[in-house]
C-alpha cells in the first residue's frame, strides 16, 4: 500500500503532514505493510492509466488481456494512445508521469496471465459497472483543462452506453 498527501493548497501543509505522520504511526502498529510517498498522485495516475486500459479494453472486447493485444496488429497501437491520453491529462495537471509507463505497463500485462478485468467480471455479472470511476475522472479533467483525449472519450461514451443498458435491465 502506498499512501501520501493529495495536493489542496487551503489546507495547512503542517497540519496535513502531522497528520499523514500519525495516520502512518497507527498502520506500523497494526503491522501494515506500506510506503509514505512523496507524491502520491504519481501512483494514482498510473494506476488510472492502467484501469483505463485494461477495464476498457477488456470489456468492450470480452477478451482477456492476451487476447485482445494479440487480436489484431491494431490493438497495442491503440492501447498504447489510449494510455497516451490518459497521460496527458496527468500531465496537463502538474503530475510528473513519463510516457515510458506505457512500455512499462503492456510489459507488466504481457509477463502476467491473461486476465479480464473487474469492469468486465461487473459487465458479465450484471452488475453496474465503474465507468464514471474509471474514466469520468479524466474525461472531466481532459474537458475542463481543453486536452485532446479522443480515444479515451470515445470509449466512455461506450461504455456509460452499456452501462445505461446494463442498469435499465437491473430495473
Amino acid at each position: 500500500m502506498q499512501i501520501g498527501l493529495f495536493p489542496n493548497e487551503s489546507n495547512d501543509q503542517t497540519l496535513e503532514k502531522k497528520r499523514l505522520d500519525d495516520f502512518a504511526v497507527l498502520l506500523r502498529e497494526g503491522k501494515t505493510i506500506f510506503q509514505v510517498v512523496p507524491n502520491i498522485q504519481i501512483q494514482r495516475w498510473e494506476k488510472v492509466v492502467w484501469n483505463a486500459a485494461w477495464n476498457s479494453l477488456t470489456t468492450l472486447t470480452m477478451l482477456d488481456t492476451h487476447a485482445w493485444l494479440g487480436s489484431s496488429a491494431d490493438a497495442i497501437p491503440l492501447t498504447r494512445r489510449l494510455m497516451a491520453e490518459v497521460i496527458d491529462v496527468a500531465k496537463a495537471c502538474d503530475v510528473p508521469i513519463e510516457y515510458e509507463l506505457i512500455d512499462r505497463l503492456i510489459s507488466k500485462i504481457q509477463a502476467m496471465p491473461p486476465i479480464g478485468s473487474s469492469m468486465q467480471a461487473d459487465y458479465k455479472a450484471g452488475k453496474p459497472m465503474e465507468v464514471n470511476v474509471i474514466l469520468g475522472y479524466p474525461v472531466r479533467k481532459g474537458r475542463e483543462l481543453g486536452i485532446a483525449i479522443p480515444t479515451v472519450e470515445t470509449l466512455y461514451v461506450l461504455l456509460a452506453a452499456m452501462n445505461v443498458e446494463l442498469l435499465s435491465r437491473l430495473q
